[in-house]
Formats: C-alpha cells, structure tokens, sequence
C-alpha cells in the first residue's frame, strides 16, 4: 500500500517479550505474585473489619458506663447531702451486665463532700469501668 497509510511491520514480528503477536500474557510467576498480594490484602482487610467490630463494641459499653454513671450520680445529687460511706450495686434490665460503687467520702470542708460514682462491666476474662467524681454541698438552712 502507497501513501500516507502504511504498514508499521508484519504479523509474525516478535513482541517485546520474544512471544510471536498474538500470544502475549501474563507468566505464571506473575500471576501467583499478583495473587499473593492480593490475598494479604484481603487478610489485612478482614483483620480491620474484626478490630472495628470490637471497638464499636467497646464503645457502645464505654458510652452506656458514663451515662449510667451519670445518673447515679443526679440520683446522689437530688437526695441531698450524702453520709459518708460505701454502697454497692447493680443495674436492672437491659443494664443488668453493669455494676456500680459509690464512695462518699469527706472533704477539708465539713459542708462538702466528694461522690465518686464507678459503673463497671467484665468482658470476657477483662474488666472494664467508668469513674466519676463530683463534690456535693451541704444546703444551709
């Protein structure tokens, strides 16, 4: 053929790799290594989604200890001046898997006291809590 089109070269020419056209692929070392990689890939990735499942777990306890906390500490709050002491106990359902320990103990100020208010829970063979403090004052009269 004459003129601006012309053939570049004949189909039997050799490709890069020396393979005759046509018959250019992937050696079999570079498959399994493509494979490999992306089996660790997906290994890590899974390993990830496990993790991520634990912390949200993780939180969702974290999250209800503080605000069961939170309450038994308002329900100190609203009976007025604590006596100092030790009291231990647990939550109904749905929060039967917490306990709590409130501490009142006494402060350099005879009209204030310290609350600490501990909300716990065993996950597994591990034990977990949540602690608050806050101090309540003696109304006067």
């Amino acid at each position: 053929m004459t003129g601006i089109w012309k053939r570049s070269g004949k189909r039997d020419d050799p490709s890069p790799r020396g393979l005759p056209a046509g018959q250019a692929g992937f050696t079999l070392i570079e498959v399994m290594v493509a494979l490999s990689i992306l089996a660790i890939t997906f290994v890590v990735i899974l390993g990830l989604q496990n993790r991520d499942i634990l912390q949200h777990q993780e939180a969702r306890y974290l999250t209800r200890a503080t605000l069961l906390a939170q309450q038994k500490i308002s329900e100190v709050e609203m009976a007025g001046f604590p006596a100092l002491g030790i009291l231990n106990g647990g939550f109904p359902e749905p929060d039967e898997i917490f306990d709590w320990t409130e501490t009142v103990s006494s402060t350099p100020f005879e009209y204030a006291r310290e609350v600490r208010v501990e909300v716990g829970w065993k996950e597994g063979s591990r034990r977990d809590s949540v602690t608050l403090i806050t101090f309540v004052m003696e109304e006067k009269p």
